[in-house]
């Protein structure tokens, strides 16, 4: 009997063993060493395996460059982590490779003898930590006693700080990583729940927004930058404390989901990440480098949601999105078809525009002024960003001179404009903006059908001497330009013409003094990042605008881009256009195609909208009004975000009769505002 006493109390706490906090180290341990050797090791590393020098440093690296942001000296610990998963992996032609093992102690000893500090404080605190912990947990074997302890003063600089956001995640990962590497758990429970806590929807902070957008430094979108690394990070997490006491909860998962299914998937488009999403992060190959991030983060998610693996794997693969969203609380609109995809990016007196910052994104001034970006192909805008003029950026009103413009800072701006907003309506969407910036003031809205754009401009003023112009389209040329009549020569004129048919997209010009270019522009990365001077082939660029010249007063601009025509129908389709503009005043804009009619009342008023319809607004909204078998149905929106109450009132006209009906509309509130209301069988 004793004996079986002691055989059941030794399985009992064997059992209790299996929850105390060093087994979930293991866990942990284990979980991040299986994440680490399931990636795929970088080809293009490759070549760097072998080709140190005997001190432990690459001959391509500056050792004395403390650039801070893109630090390029960070490349020495990607490379050597490439050759740890390279070194670990079994399948791998290089594993336990005898002159791979010294090489990797080189780069680490060099690294942690020296002890590089950037003055960029991300770096001490999250970039390098990150990398060496993960150096350090693949090779704990192999470090000698002295050397890991340089490791470990390297890693004990990590404090969690004020932190927020995606910067808390990435500190808190740092001291979950060294908490595993000291087998100490003093913070392990404070620094997942940290983790773990962030995967949720933001309540008026930085993070994850009620849309499924992303905010960082203020309510300003981060979709690209620190939203992708909350992305990528929150999944790698999810896979490191899979089956232990720190897991994530159920409904985490789900949230991640939508993540994926209701934001992040909305902003990829055949194999690159959409320009207007990516903040100030305007690199070489970047959006194809976002893209990549995404794939692999959606290839991740099949193994910890197998039961949702066909929206993984549709993201990762072609990813066929049909649709039109607005994220109401980034000021992003976005309209994908079979064909395109279009987005449109603003900004608010409640919405930050973009942000400058370790010499990054140093001309981005005008772009969140109402860009809007059309990509077939995804190569349009790829790499674009050196022969661009920062002045023009497709579809903003801006001022034109050469003097260098101003970089933004940190601090980011806001517009001095509540009515920026968008409603959506099956592939219909109107976006506008009352713009107004230094000293330029325009109404701005975009009218958006499923195969085309109207684009109205309407009150547009600008300071004393101001040189202002809307630019429609600034990307690469790679094929001629034709008008409705052939092939154009721009050296004998286009002053007389108001339709382009180029790359497979027409415009139709309205209204405004058109000015057009394909010229070859040579590239000046020093106007968009300030670590990159590499001469570059010149290349042709496309830019197509209107001109409102100087002293502009109650100025207009009216025209259509359809991404997706043929050459044939450029003037077919100039002749007899299928939409109707009925109003471009400061007042009202308003747009008619087939049965229905989009109207912004930048003032409570009437328009008239066939012969016997009359629609009123008793305050400043949108509407889009869809008309079958006589009777209407009408969504309304409120962009300032500030009302509560409104009326519409539709008046109707005939021979026999004349009926109105006045409708209130009560807004939405909380979480809702700028969501729009719908009114049917008026």
């Amino acid at each position: 009997m004793r004996n079986l006493i002691i055989v059941l109390l030794a399985v009992v706490f064997s059992s209790c063993a299996t929850k105390i906090p060093e087994n979930q180290l293991s866990i942990l341990e284990n979980n991040w060493t299986n994440y680490l050797l399931n990636e795929e090791v970088k080809q293009e590393m490759e070549a760097y395996f072998f080709d140190l020098k005997p001190d432990g440093t690459w001959s391509d690296l500056d050792y004395t460059n403390r650039q801070r942001g893109n630090w390029p000296l960070r490349n020495h610990l990607f490379r050597t982590i490439e050759m740890t998963k390279a070194y670990q992996q079994k399948e791998n032609q290089y594993y336990k490779n005898k002159r791979l093992g010294e090489n990797i102690q080189l780069a680490y000893n060099w690294w942690v003898n020296n002890d590089i500090v950037n003055p960029n404080w991300w770096y001490p605190q999250i970039g390098v930590p990150q990398n060496i912990g993960v150096i350090m947990l693949l090779m704990q074997d192999e470090i000698n006693a002295e050397q890991w302890q340089k490791g470990m003063d390297i890693m004990d600089r990590v404090v969690f700080g004020k932190n927020t956001g995606q910067n808390l995640v990435w500190v808190s990962s740092n001291i979950v990583l060294r908490s595993i590497l000291k087998s100490d758990t003093t913070l392990l429970v404070e620094a997942t729940g940290k983790i773990r806590k962030e995967m949720q929807m933001a309540n008026n902070a930085e993070g994850l927004q009620p849309d499924y957008s992303f905010h960082q430094h203020g309510r300003q979108l981060q979709f690209g930058n620190y939203g992708l690394h909350f992305l990528e990070d929150q999944v790698k997490w999810m896979f490191i404390l899979k089956d232990s006491e720190y897991n994530y909860a159920p409904e985490q998962i789900d949230l991640m989901r939508n993540y994926f299914a209701q934001g992040q998937r909305w902003v990829i488009w055949k194999g690159v990440y959409d320009i207007n999403s990516s903040g100030r992060q305007l690199f070489p190959n970047e959006q194809v480098k976002k893209y990549k991030r995404v794939h692999k983060a959606a290839v991740e998610m099949k193994e910890i949601d197998p039961n949702h693996i066909d929206l993984y794997q549709s993201i990762s693969g072609e990813n066929k999105l049909i649709g039109v969203k607005h994220f109401p609380f980034s000021e992003l609109t976005v309209q994908r078809t079979n064909d395109y995809i279009s987005t449109i990016r603003m900004c608010s007196s409640r919405i930050k525009g973009s942000e400058s910052g370790n010499g990054e994104n140093l001309s981005g001034y005008y772009l969140a002024d109402g860009a809007m970006y059309v990509m077939k192909t995804g190569k349009e805008y790829l790499n674009i960003y050196p022969y661009w003029d920062w002045r023009k950026i497709p579809g903003t009103t801006s001022a034109q001179d050469t003097s260098k413009l101003p970089e933004i800072g940190w601090g980011s701006y806001t517009i001095a404009s509540d009515f920026v907003g968008a409603l959506t309506h099956e592939m219909n969407a109107i976006t506008s903006m009352q713009y107004k910036r230094d000293g330029i003031t325009a109404n701005k809205s975009y009218f958006l059908f499923p195969e085309f754009t109207v684009c109205l401009g309407s009150g547009i003023s600008g300071q004393n001497k101001q040189h202002l112009q809307t630019t429609i389209e600034q990307c690469f040329s790679t094929s001629p330009l034709y008008s409705k009549n052939g092939k154009i020569s721009i050296a004998n004129g286009t002053e007389n013409l108001r339709s382009f048919w180029h790359q497979g997209s027409g415009y139709i010009i309205n209204h405004g003094n058109v000015v057009v270019s394909v010229e070859k522009k040579t590239a000046n990365w020093g106007n968009v990042i300030d670590w990159r001077s590499e001469q570059e082939e010149a290349k042709n660029v496309f830019t197509l605008g209107i001109d409102h010249g100087e002293n502009v007063k109650n100025g207009k601009y009216a025209y259509a881009v359809f991404p997706n025509m043929n050459k044939e129908d450029l003037a077919k389709i100039d002749q007899k256009q299928a939409y109707q503009i009925l109003s471009n005043t400061e007042e009202i804009q308003a747009v008619q195609f087939d049965n229905y009619t989009s109207i912004v009342f930048h003032r409570p008023g009437t328009i008239k909208i066939n012969n016997t319809i009359e629609i009123s607004s008793s305050v400043p909204a949108i509407l889009l009004c869809e008309e079958n078998q006589n009777q209407l149905q009408i969504a309304i929106c409120d962009p300032t975000q500030k009302l509560e109450l409104g009326q519409i009132t539709v008046s109707r006209s005939s021979k026999a009769d004349n009926a109105t009906s006045t409708h209130e509309i009560s807004f939405p509130i909380g979480i809702d505002k700028g969501k729009p209301v719908l009114l049917s069988g008026i």
